[in-house]
């Protein structure tokens, strides 16, 4: 196989449009730029730069060879990268679970901006259902952003948000029509729950003395909801358009339930950069 930098060389030639400006943006001989060309043509037996032109000018097979060549130098700068990452403090993969319920908009900005910060850092991002803090504890991830009435004393949190979760109900329901809708009228019909993404996480909101019919996504749930078939809770901010269709009742008995965010990591772990970008990104909200 061809070294890389004979590669790199072909590259800066086409570049800089001459052997005279690549041997002096590279600080070679010309002797060394040509030996570069040569060893490369002998190698593959092909043409790559025109002998019948004054200025180096790309044959047809070295144009087609130049887009190889610079496919191939980005991948082994990009490798380069990495790997001179792995040594370093920044981390070269993060693993982050969100809660399902989590304004999706702030997720996609966060992202945004690790894209930007750390674009070399490989991000593996878990959409979870009441299973957060399961995943933290058993090191599935290295930081969470998830709901949660309860906490652990090995994890350390921050509230970056109050979700509000309704109960809703159609006008398909059927006792849509009453004044005055309790939980004596809803159990006896299925409450639509999102079964955890985690086997060993528990279901929370559930009424136990009730139907419930699991789906495995909160768009399944909705969609069961606005049918009629049965009711539960929905993140208030992700139905207002349903609810001003009138797709959606929001029912004041059962209560809504309101369930504090946070970023949470555990606390004997230490997060590097990206970690920690993550955990501060949320300082400038205020929990509504």
């Amino acid at each position: 196989m061809i070294a890389l930098e004979h590669l790199h060389v072909i590259n800066v030639i086409h570049q800089e449009g001459s052997f005279r400006k690549a041997s002096e943006k590279l600080f070679k001989a010309r002797s060394a730029v040509s030996y570069s060309v040569k060893q490369v043509e002998e190698y593959y037996d092909i043409e790559i730069f025109s002998r019948d032109t004054y200025r180096p000018e790309l044959t047809r097979n070295g144009k087609i060879l130049l887009n190889k060549i610079q496919h191939l130098l980005n991948e082994a700068n990009d490798f380069d990268v990495f790997a001179r990452q792995m040594n370093s403090e920044v981390e070269a993969e993060l693993r982050i679970s969100i809660s399902a319920i989590f304004p999706m908009d702030k997720v996609t900005e966060l992202l945004g901006k690790l894209k930007e910060v750390f674009p070399k850092t490989i991000i593996h991002l878990d959409i979870e259902t009441a299973s957060g803090e399961r995943m933290l504890l058993d090191g599935l991830v290295d930081i969470g952003i998830y709901g949660g009435l309860e906490q652990s004393e090995q994890v350390q949190y921050r509230c970056i948000e109050h979700c509000l979760l309704p109960v809703f109900i159609s006008e398909h329901f059927p006792v849509a029509d009453k004044n005055s809708i309790g939980k004596k009228d809803l159990i006896k019909y299925p409450q639509v729950v999102v079964k955890s993404s985690y086997k060993t996480s528990p279901d929370t909101g559930i009424v136990k003395d009730g139907l419930q019919w699991y789906v495995s996504d909160h768009h399944a749930k909705q969609a069961l909801i606005r049918s009629g078939l049965g009711w539960g809770r929905l993140p208030l901010h992700e139905v207002t358009q349903e609810i001003q269709n009138k797709q959606l009742i929001q029912l004041s008995n059962p209560k809504a339930m309101e369930v504090p965010i946070y970023v949470a990591k555990l606390k004997e772990k230490a997060l590097g950069p990206v970690g920690m970008m993550i955990w501060h990104f949320f300082a400038d909200y205020t929990p509504q």
